[in-house]
């Protein structure tokens, strides 16, 4: 059966505690070097080279701390980026709606200018004042057939 994938944080604590025990190694290590070297000089050389191994394996965990540092920042980058690809591709279809929209916009003002003048006859005959419009760009719309009207 295959493991699953560590979650980065795990890889993260999992470094340290391997990073921490090395260098609490190392600095026994020294520490008992110091003390063999006065009572026993030939011992010294085996511990000065288990010393060596002990800075070999803490250079391992610090690079495996890199590594488990690393690789999750780079998946949020390309997360991030493929964010922006996604929102940049919103923005455009948005942007293409925007402009079906003001094309049916403009139909439908051409749609009721039209109904205005075919029911404007009607409405004198019958004697009733049109209703005011609500909105500002109806009511600019409107002053602006009126002054035409008036020219």
């Amino acid at each position: 059966m295959a493991d699953a994938p560590l979650n980065p944080i795990d890889l993260l604590l999992k470094s340290q505690q391997a990073a921490l025990k090395l260098t609490s190694d190392v600095l026994r290590t020294v520490r008992d070097t110091a003390v063999t070297g006065i009572t026993q000089p030939d011992e010294l050389a085996q511990q000065v080279g288990d010393l060596a191994g002990a800075v070999a394996g803490l250079a391992t965990g610090i690079t495996g701390l890199a590594g488990a540092t690393a690789q999750p920042l780079q998946d949020f980058i390309v997360r991030q980026r493929e964010l922006a690809d996604t929102v940049h591709t919103l923005a455009e279809a948005q942007a293409e709606l925007a402009g079906v929209v003001a094309s049916l916009a403009e139909r439908h003002a051409e749609a009721v200018a039209a109904l205005e003048r075919l029911t404007a006859p009607v409405f004198a005959v019958v004697g009733t004042d049109p209703t005011p419009p609500r909105t500002r760009a109806a009511k600019q719309s409107a002053a602006a057939r009126s002054k035409n009207r008036t020219d």
